[in-house]
């Protein structure tokens, strides 16, 4: 990858997709890692540090003190205005409510509960400013599913969502970016204790090759080589299992035939046309 090319590309397109929309300003959710951070880097180039709005929301008691202190040194290091809201008040509610209820994926319903509320709240931001919210999952992330549907894959603009894990690595050490932040290893920071590495079973720096090799080149399960098969197995199937985080809600057309009946098809694709 040339960072240098890719980067040029990536601000042309943000200043586009901002004037075409009539927008000025943007907003994005800072966690300390490394995609938020590189993110943030582009926005603040593209758009001017003026125009940029931060915000940190940790969940105390699970975000580490170590992220918070990442995102604080980003925001201040870009110049950029940034408030910090926690998360748990509105967390707990809905601990609260399952308390009441007798269902067995509680701790999993929470980690995605954590993740909307952050994107309510940066929508809300975004209503106040009159800007755009900023997404920050990566090719990787979106591919594997390794998102929360209208938690963190909701957003109006995905600024590097085309770039694999390890290139944003590599664009950001092109930017900038700390390097406590690129060597920090990912983590949604949902539960305490959990990184990407565990919950998706090897690094990024594997599963990217695994990736490629799939969507890029066309390559099935048994055509990949050079890799645990139980590893390239579980890769792909959770791609597959995941592909309805990838799409819009599904629509149900609806055609008028006559007045006496409707008939009622699947769209062939997630595009709506009127």
């Amino acid at each position: 990858m040339n960072a240098r090319e890719v980067y040029s590309a990536l601000i042309l397109g943000i200043r586009d997709y901002f004037k075409k929309n009539n927008f000025k300003k943007a907003v994005i959710g800072l966690s300390g890692g490394l995609d938020s951070s590189v993110a943030a880097f582009l926005i603040a180039k593209a758009l001017g540090k003026q125009n940029v709005t931060a915000v940190l929301m940790p969940d105390i008691g699970t975000t580490s003190r170590e992220s918070m202190k990442n995102a604080e040194m980003l925001a201040k290091r870009l110049k950029i205005k940034y408030y910090i809201v926690s998360i748990n008040d509105f967390v707990q509610f809905f601990k609260n409510l399952g308390k009441k209820m007798h269902y067995k994926n509680k701790i999993y319903s929470i980690s995605n509960v954590k993740a909307r509320t952050r994107m309510m709240i940066l929508y809300y931001f975004a209503n106040l400013e009159g800007a755009l919210v900023i997404g920050t999952s990566d090719k990787s992330e979106i591919a594997l599913g390794y998102t929360t549907k209208y938690g963190d894959n909701a957003a109006d603009i995905s600024v590097i969502g085309d770039l694999w894990k390890t290139e944003v690595i590599e664009l950001g050490r092109f930017l900038g970016v700390p390097e406590v932040i690129l060597r920090k290893k990912p983590s949604a920071e949902l539960v305490k204790g959990i990184t990407a590495e565990k919950e998706l079973g090897a690094p990024y720096q594997v599963l990217d090759r695994i990736l490629k090799m799939h969507i890029e080149e066309g390559l099935s399960a048994r055509q990949i080589k050079g890799f645990d098969k139980k590893l390239v197995k579980h890769a792909l199937n959770r791609m597959r299992l995941n592909e309805h985080k990838r799409r819009t809600a599904m629509l149900i057309r609806i055609s008028e035939k006559s007045f006496h009946g409707m008939e009622w098809r699947m769209p062939i694709t997630n595009k709506f046309k009127g």
